[in-house]
């Protein structure tokens, strides 16, 4: 089950870290009226001006590695606790 966590977890960080990486390089490309930003589906806001682009760029990047730090601590907590066990057999 832990592993179910640490799958769906990993999935969820690339997917934010795409699209930050989607937004990072639209911010050139953006018209004078702005752009609307969704995310697996869901409309995140309508439009957002090219000086706000870089904000949410920004934002989509650094939840990517909220998830990854969570599943990170999910897999080390494991092996610290096999090898805690381990040594006292």
């Amino acid at each position: 089950m832990r592993w179910l966590w640490v799958l769906l977890l990993s999935i969820i960080s690339v997917l934010f870290l795409i699209k930050g990486i989607e937004l990072w390089s639209v911010i050139d490309h953006v018209d004078k009226d702005g752009i609307g930003i969704t995310f697996l589906g869901f409309s995140i806001t309508d439009k957002v001006l090219n000086e706000r682009i870089s904000g949410y760029a920004l934002g989509f990047t650094i939840a990517s590695i909220i998830p990854f730090l969570v599943a990170a601590n999910i897999v080390f907590r494991e092996k610290i606790k096999k090898n805690i066990y381990a040594k006292k057999i």
